[in-house]
């Protein structure tokens, strides 16, 4: 797969030595966009939809959390609760964030790198609903402005949590990310995700976000195109 190659392919960047800087997407949610240098974002559902950054609801959060990042008054949204517990008929972690993808509407979590450099990277998403229906995870790149997208896997029944590991070089706003599509019925797509960065790179600088969005269109359409494909594995 191209998004795999891209990752064991990284080739490493000297720089001058820093202490490391850890970007963890749950301990730095606060509701925002682009604390801890993540975004959240709601893709189209066919070729040619534009991709949106999730935005602070103006009312309460849909699923029971201290911060949370929502398409509007409802899903696909993005939760972080200090407490956890129960809900409907999925959990409520404390020690992840809750990440629900719309109907029909993938959702993104996506770092963009502050400065260039190798980055170790840890990603782990695991199913939280009692009756999971099925998520399509899609790794994607976005680097110097080239997307690059592939199924990593299918959430599900039979298969409810996934692991990766590894280390990639970026540039200066390249991105790294994962997205959550819909594999079955979303109602019972509520996914615990959480997604660690590590470099020595030394202290972020402010990052721009205008590429973020830029050829997005449409890839959000590869987790409803490729769902039925993985489902049938």
């Amino acid at each position: 797969m191209k998004f795999f190659a891209v990752l064991a392919g990284a080739l490493a960047l000297s720089s001058a030595a820093h202490s490391a800087t850890v970007y963890d997407a749950f301990s730095s949610f606060d509701g925002s966009q682009g604390a801890g240098g993540f975004t959240y974002m709601k893709l189209g559902a066919v070729p040619g939809d534009p991709a949106t950054l999730l935005t602070a609801p103006s009312g309460g959060c849909v699923v029971t959390a201290a911060y949370c990042l929502q398409n509007g008054g409802g899903l696909p949204g993005v939760y972080k609760s200090l407490v956890g517990g129960a809900e409907g008929t999925y959990v409520i972690p404390n020690d992840q964030l809750l990440m629900h993808p719309g109907n029909p509407n993938p959702i993104a979590i996506l770092f963009h790198a502050p400065v260039a450099g190798d980055y170790d990277y840890v990603f782990t998403a695991n199913i939280l609903d009692r009756s999971p229906t099925g998520v399509a995870l899609i790794g994607l790149t976005n680097l110097g402005g080239v997307v690059d997208s592939s199924l990593l896997t299918t959430l599900g029944a039979a298969h409810l949590s996934y692991s990766l590991t590894g280390t990639i070089t970026l540039a200066q706003g390249d991105i790294l990310g994962v997205i959550l599509g819909p594999a079955g019925n979303y109602a019972n797509d509520s996914t615990g995700v959480n997604f660690t960065l590590t470099t020595n790179a030394g202290v972020p600088e402010p990052a721009t976000w205008a590429m973020m969005i830029a050829g997005f269109a449409g890839v959000g359409a590869l987790a409803r195109r490729r769902r039925s494909a993985a489902l049938a594995r």
